[in-house]
């Protein structure tokens, strides 16, 4: 009488071979550090939404002339805000009234 059905060690194997293509299709991906860029993005964007700055921002006074119609000449004042990282440069202005 012929079985029709795997044998234990077949069943080994083809796990085997199963975990390999996966583990290598993991290592395939192109983005394998998305998740830590997008989580940097993240902090950076609720930061300069709650005007939380840590240690990472850098934040200057600064003074801006603004000439409008070629004659009128205005001074403002303003905080610049910045991050800076290896890939990422952000800058952000804020009136200072």
């Amino acid at each position: 009488m012929v079985k029709n059905s795997f044998t234990l060690f077949e069943t080994i194997l083809s796990i085997f071979i199963l975990s390999l293509i996966i583990v290598n299709l993991e290592n395939l991906v192109f983005y394998d550090n998305f998740d830590e860029e997008y989580m940097l993005l993240n902090k950076i964007e609720n930061s300069f939404t709650k005007n939380e700055f840590d240690s990472n921002f850098s934040k200057n006074i600064k003074k801006l002339k603004i000439i409008e119609n070629n004659s009128t000449k205005k001074e403002l004042k303003v905080s610049q805000t910045s991050f800076q990282d290896e890939n990422i440069f952000i800058k952000k202005y804020a009136l200072i009234k």
